[in-house]
């Protein structure tokens, strides 16, 4: 699966556990994927999902699921 076909999954939490799954196979664009899992969890979190129900599709606690859905911290200078 490419970033590409990620991407255009419409299940916001199908589309993050994608985006961890191909973080953790070392996909070139790992910290692309990254952001791509926290939009993703955001959007599911914000349309009313209970974030246990989310944590337990992508198989993490609630409290991975928090750092998880937060957003990345700019890059330093």
């Amino acid at each position: 699966m490419t970033y590409e076909d990620v991407v255009q999954v419409s299940d916001p939490v199908e589309r993050a556990a994608l985006a961890d799954s191909l973080m953790w196979a070392d996909h070139p664009r790992r910290l692309e994927l990254r952001t791509v899992r926290g939009i993703a969890l955001r959007e599911a979190l914000d349309s009313g999902l209970a974030p246990e129900d989310v944590a337990r599709r992508l198989v993490v606690t609630a409290a991975d699921l928090n750092w998880m859905a937060a957003p990345a911290a700019p890059a330093a200078a």
